[in-house]
């Protein structure tokens, strides 16, 4: 995508700003002129996790707190990580533009993810849930999907390989305990902070179309099955720049409106 700072062919400039808390946020981005689908925001929506992100770190080292999260360090890639139906679809559409040797890697471990869940019975039971979950069972479901030792199909050597696209979930999963500790969370010692406001669940209520919807609990390593129950993206999808960025906006307003100041010893479960 052409960058924000030069009006090119077929382009508009969209600019505004956002306060959470007392912190200014600017966006600035040039996105395509007509109707678009709403993973064409994704871009500027991660960008703006990654600031929610950066703005609950710099809390936390005021506090002395420092987030602990390397490159190299991959546990929290084991975890049970929830996408939207936004992000299912890039992901997917992804992982079909690859070259075919590397996508055929990449199926392999979806279905080999897969089949471990299968087996253990988390996929049946996220299957019959009722939605949304709670946060007991979220937890519960969380430690036995870690105990499976199930890593991300985009980890190798211990590092994500899609770090600039990676959901917005990981981006708002951030440790402040040492660590080592992060593989062993029925410990209950990895004590984390969470960016004041939860982009994931402000997208997670869009649908493949943009349109509201309740929240759809989608696993990442379920990424095949969702594919095989939405096969295409509709036409209804595409749609107005200003009507999409008005939707998110307001949704992103309320949610920042009813977030509560952030705790910096709040203790992040799966």
């Amino acid at each position: 995508m052409p960058g924000p700072d030069a009006e090119s062919s077929g382009f508009r400039t969209v600019q505004f700003a956002l306060k959470v808390q007392d912190t200014r946020i600017d966006v600035k981005a040039q996105l395509p002129e007509g109707p678009i689908r709403p993973a064409v925001l994704l871009p500027i929506i991660q960008n703006l996790s990654n600031s929610l992100s950066e703005i609950a770190e710099r809390r936390a080292e005021l506090l002395g707190r420092h987030v602990s999260c390397r490159e190299g360090c991959g546990a929290c890639c084991r975890q049970a990580v929830p996408i939207t139906p936004v992000e299912a679809g890039m992901l997917s559409e992804w992982i079909a533009a690859q070259p075919e040797e590397r996508k055929a890697i990449l199926r392999a471990r979806f279905r080999h993810a897969a089949e471990r869940l299968e087996g253990s019975g988390i996929a049946q039971s996220i299957r019959e849930a009722s939605l949304p979950l709670d946060k007991g069972q979220i937890h519960v479901l969380g430690l036995k999907y870690f105990a499976l030792g199930i890593p991300c199909p985009f980890l190798e050597e211990e590092r994500c390989t899609i770090h600039p696209i990676r959901p917005l979930r990981c981006r708002e999963y951030m440790v402040v305990s040492a660590a080592e500790h992060c593989a062993h969370p029925e410990s209950k010692q990895v004590v984390g902070i969470k960016p004041p406001v939860l982009l994931s669940q402000v997208l997670g209520k869009w649908s493949a179309s943009g349109e509201a919807q309740p929240f759809e609990f989608i696993l990442l390593t379920m990424l095949d099955e969702w594919e095989a129950a939405h096969p295409a993206i509709e036409d209804r999808a595409i749609r107005g720049v200003p009507e999409l960025l008005h939707e998110f906006l307001h949704a992103f307003a309320s949610k920042n409106a009813a977030s509560p100041a952030p705790n910096p010893n709040e203790e992040l479960s799966l």
